[in-house]
């Protein structure tokens, strides 16, 4: 995840990460706004998605799929909101290169992987 972090960071996104992520990015100079997580108060990354200042979400799957997980509760609140959320880095790296090539949706063309 970092190489992608620091793409993201240079091209000027703001990231938002909680304590220990951001702490881990700011080690490697990349500078996060830190939110809390879902259960330590109302100032978490749930509010900012639904608030409408997050344009994506990465966040990639961690152990298990149970509903009451953090990481489950991010998606399911993007999904529902209607912004993009990014669960595999190899999508995020070629999210990165349609807006580094500055790719139109137009341009985007629908490829069925199982055909690959």
């Amino acid at each position: 995840m970092l190489p992608i972090a620091h793409k993201f960071y240079q091209k000027g996104f703001v990231i938002y990460a909680t304590a220990g992520t951001a702490k881990f990015l700011a080690a490697h100079d990349i500078y996060a706004n830190v939110v809390e997580k879902i259960w330590e108060g109302k100032d978490s990354i749930i509010e900012l998605i639904q608030s409408g200042k997050i344009n994506f979400v990465i966040n990639t799957p961690t152990k298990g799929k149970e509903s009451n997980r953090d990481g489950f509760k991010i998606r399911r609140t993007a999904v529902e909101c209607k912004i993009p959320c990014f669960t595999s880095l190899d999508t995020v790296n070629a999210l990165y290169d349609a807006i580094e090539n500055e790719v139109s949706e137009e341009e985007l063309e629908v490829v069925n992987i199982v055909e690959i």
